[in-house]
């Protein structure tokens, strides 16, 4: 039974669990997986999400947190469920992530976060990356402590080996690394602008990012809308994560070329700089080289932390969110404040007529 205390999101998430559990199980039940997406704004999330989906319509301006999801036939007739959350507006809304953790919170080690950040604007990049990689942390350890009859340090541990299977539980690097608790994308976007970098920023940013990456055992890849290649690559990784395809087995460590790179594959040797040796001359564990490398990247691109949020003139005039029944009563309720505003406006006047006699 529903209490006072539980909101619209809390009825509808236990409504779903109940219906699950009377469903009869079977083999033939299809698998769900939850992707979610964030990073810059004006990266390019939306137009990614309908290549993904296949779907051949025009970008709208994502508002705030919006939900999708795609099918796909399985090995049985049963098809696939692609659960799909998209965070709008950058670093902004950083509290809306727990509805998409919420919701996939049955099962966690099938949610999948794409993190795209915006390669033609580094002096911004890091500032997001950080940002947002605090903030999901932030929201998982909530997500953790909300979850009822089950222990919230038993389920972080559950991640965390889940997360060093991924990465390899003899990883050369180990002692460096702090692997994400769930499954993370780095997928750097615009790569059609960055490609003409010059050389020495270029290899800067990749270098950074390939650490990044791989101390929090992430794949890091380069994407651009304009790019064929690159467009196939990223369905590709969204297939792998989002319906189970199999992973892509490419793979390119050049920065003069597209990022490929999946989670544990890279290593600090390969990188070089900072973290390259394991000698003991530098600082142990993964923070002390993030901050140095943080030290690197925004030397070369001081970052700009302001943002603002951009909103359309009225969000409900937008054709994205047409709702028949609910613009009908909209229209009837904007009618009666026009009338009511016209009402006051003529008594105003009254009024002021009646004084001056």
């Amino acid at each position: 039974m529903p209490t006072a205390k539980d909101s619209l999101w809390d009825i509808a998430v236990r409504i779903s669990n109940e219906q699950q559990n009377t469903q009869p199980s079977s083999g033939s039940q299809p698998k769900e997986r939850t992707v979610l997406i964030l990073g810059s704004k004006g990266v390019g999330k939306t137009s990614l999400i309908h290549r993904f989906l296949d779907r051949n319509e025009g970008a709208k301006q994502t508002l705030a947190l919006e939900y999708t999801f795609g099918r796909r036939a399985g090995k049985s007739l049963v098809k696939d469920i692609c659960h799909i959350w998209e965070l709008g507006g950058g670093t902004l809304y950083p509290s809306l992530l727990t509805a998409p953790l919420a919701a996939a919170s049955n099962d966690l080690s099938h949610l999948t976060v794409i993190l795209m950040l915006d390669l033609a604007v580094p002096q911004q990049l890091w500032f997001t990356l950080e940002t947002l990689i605090q903030n999901l942390h932030a929201a998982l350890r909530k997500q953790a402590s909300a979850l009822s009859g089950k222990d919230a340090g038993q389920f972080i541990q559950k991640l965390q080996e889940e997360a060093w299977k991924r990465v390899g539980r003899e990883n050369e690097d180990k002692e460096y690394m702090d692997p994400f608790p769930v499954p993370l994308v780095i997928l750097g976007g615009k790569y059609d602008i960055f490609q003409d970098f010059d050389s020495e920023k270029k290899k800067v940013v990749c270098r950074c990012l390939r650490y990044v990456a791989h101390t929090l055992g992430a794949t890091l890849q380069f994407y651009s809308l304009k790019d064929s290649g690159l467009v196939k690559k990223a369905k590709d990784l969204l297939n792998h994560h989002g319906f189970g395809a199999p992973p892509g087995k490419s793979i390119s460590q050049d920065y003069n070329k597209p990022l490929l790179i999946p989670a544990g594959s890279d290593s600090n040797q390969q990188i070089g700089g900072l973290g390259a040796t394991r000698t003991g001359t530098i600082s142990k564990g993964p923070g002390a080289a993030i901050d140095r490398w943080k030290h690197i990247f925004t030397t070369h691109f001081p970052q700009e932390t302001s943002e603002k949020s951009v909103m359309p003139e009225d969000p409900a005039k937008d054709l994205n969110f047409q709702e028949p029944i609910i613009d009908s009563l909209r229209a009837q309720k904007d009618d009666e404040l026009e009338r009511y505003r016209q009402i006051a406006e003529r008594r105003r006047h009254f009024q002021i007529d009646t004084d001056d006699i």
